[in-house]
């Protein structure tokens, strides 16, 4: 057996609490600029969607302060990620035997490319998707003869996670790319199983739309399209 020495042990958790600090100082960082500078441009933003006739209101006197800090909060979270993710391909790779490789020159590329297909997602989302998707909601609950009071801090967390859906599911051709540049899959197994993952981005769409087929296509048929078109992307440049 390995004898593990005090030493050994102190350099560890030295490392792992310099890197938990850094982690924190992300997240802290993050969380202030977004609470003083961004923060309220969201909401804002967020509520220029809001189908009109439907009224926001406060269900709570700090119901605004505290959307605010929950916004704030996971905006350094999201900062943080990118880190805690390098931190733990970078742990995987020295201690197992992690196929994935990726070089430093390819990085920015691929940071670029993230960034720029999460952003037609939101995009996409916000422009498209959601301004139907919520009036379909506002026209449903008005022809039962309900008046639509949605609280702020209910309203604005469903429509940021809902545009978070959409900027990942935008991220499928990287994703895609990255999986068989490094031979974890191979084109022909996507095309194979194409049909395998045109059922769950339907069923996908069934669960995070109202039963509505016009809805639940806004959702399925981009990631259909997205699917294929990285099948012909991929295929060119492999």
């Amino acid at each position: 057996m390995t004898e593990v020495s005090l030493k050994e042990i102190a350099e560890v958790l030295v490392t792992i609490r310099n890197k938990l600090v850094r982690i924190i100082a992300i997240i802290v960082a993050g969380w202030v600029v977004s609470f003083t500078f961004i923060a309220d441009a969201i909401i804002t933003a967020v509520e220029e969607i809001k189908p009109e006739g439907a009224k926001l209101i406060y269900k709570a006197p700090l119901e605004g302060l505290i959307l605010k800090l929950k916004l704030s909060l996971f905006i350094g979270f999201a900062l943080a990620i990118p880190y805690i993710i390098y931190l733990i391909y970078r742990t995987l790779k020295e201690r197992t035997a992690l196929t994935i490789s990726i070089r430093k020159s390819n990085l920015l590329l691929y940071v670029t490319t993230s960034i720029f297909l999460f952003s037609m997602g939101i995009a996409y989302g916000y422009k498209i998707m959601l301004p139907i998707f919520l009036e379909f909601l506002y026209k449903s609950a008005e022809s039962q003869g309900v008046l639509s009071y949605y609280s702020l801090s209910e309203y604005v967390t469903f429509v940021v996670l809902m545009l978070c859906v959409f900027g990942l599911i935008f991220q499928m051709p990287l994703i895609m790319y990255i999986t068989i540049k490094n031979r974890i899959a191979t084109l022909e197994t996507f095309k194979y199983y194409r049909r395998h993952f045109y059922v769950a981005f339907f069923t996908f769409a069934a669960i995070v739309t109202p039963p509505d087929i016009f809805t639940q296509l806004m959702v399925g048929v981009p990631m259909v399209i997205f699917y294929e078109l990285s099948l012909i992307i991929i295929g060119l440049i492999t």
